[in-house]
């Protein structure tokens, strides 16, 4: 474990304005109807970061925002894309025949961004998106720890939840006019009841995430010929240090 890793200690807490988007954008694979499910994925799936931000009293930049939301691929990835989505069509076409591989991939997405909504809140504490140099680096880092979760306790609770979700666009649409609904209510009150139990979960991902950070941006300096404290993220949390003391 890096020293850096030592001087942050995760908030492993539940609190629903931070892992809102992250279930819906999650639950939105529910959406009976074939790519309007995509569409508001990728409505709630960007909307994460910004969420977060304020949650914590903060706006990011553009790029910033760009950096955590937008996965780097590489060329053949993208020359793929098309037959992917092609894919993903009739798979979604064909909900009622593939319906457990639908309930399959809404559970590990909910996993999934729950993880990364976590990670973001973390990296917003430890300061690795107040600069855009910096937060490039960190969100190549959290994607790295998001590609290499196999296994995951956030999974059991995934499952729940979307064996009990029902009208994903319902609960979305009063949310966002501060509306009170039933199973809204029964989907916060589940998460808040386990979510605890994570704790110690959430402190190992935090740890994982800050040694791939920090060796990631060992790897930059060494092919930059920098030395650690020469880099731009030591030298803004050596600044904050000087004012906390």
């Amino acid at each position: 474990m890096t020293t850096n890793s030592r001087q942050f200690s995760p908030s492993t807490r539940f609190d629903w304005a931070i892992y809102a988007d992250a279930t819906f954008a999650g639950l939105a694979i529910l959406i009976p109807v074939p790519l309007v499910d995509v569409f508001f994925e990728w409505i709630f799936r960007r909307r994460i970061p910004q969420a977060i931000a304020k949650r914590n009293g903060r706006r990011l930049s553009r790029e910033t925002v760009f950096f955590l939301n937008n996965q780097p691929r590489n060329w053949w990835g993208c020359l793929l894309w098309p037959l992917a989505l092609s894919l993903l069509f009739l798979k979604r076409l064909f909900r009622t025949i593939f319906y457990f591989l639908t309930v399959k991939d809404a559970s590990d997405k909910l996993s999934y961004y729950w993880h990364k909504a976590f990670l973001i809140n973390y990296m917003l504490q430890r300061g690795d998106l107040d600069n855009e140099r910096v937060a490039r680096l960190a969100a190549e880092a959290m994607f790295q720890v998001l590609d290499e979760i196999t296994t995951s306790p956030l999974l059991k609770l995934a499952q729940e939840v979307v064996a009990g979700a029902n009208h994903v666009l319902r609960m979305a649409w009063h949310w966002r006019r501060r509306q009170d609904d039933p199973a809204l209510q029964k989907t916060r009150i589940e998460m808040a009841e386990t979510w605890n139990s994570y704790a110690q979960y959430f402190q190992m991902l935090a740890v994982y995430y800050g040694e791939t950070f920090e060796q990631m941006q060992a790897e930059a300096m060494g092919q930059a010929g920098l030395r650690p404290s020469d880099t731009l993220a030591a030298k803004l949390r050596e600044a904050k240090r000087n004012v906390t003391d």
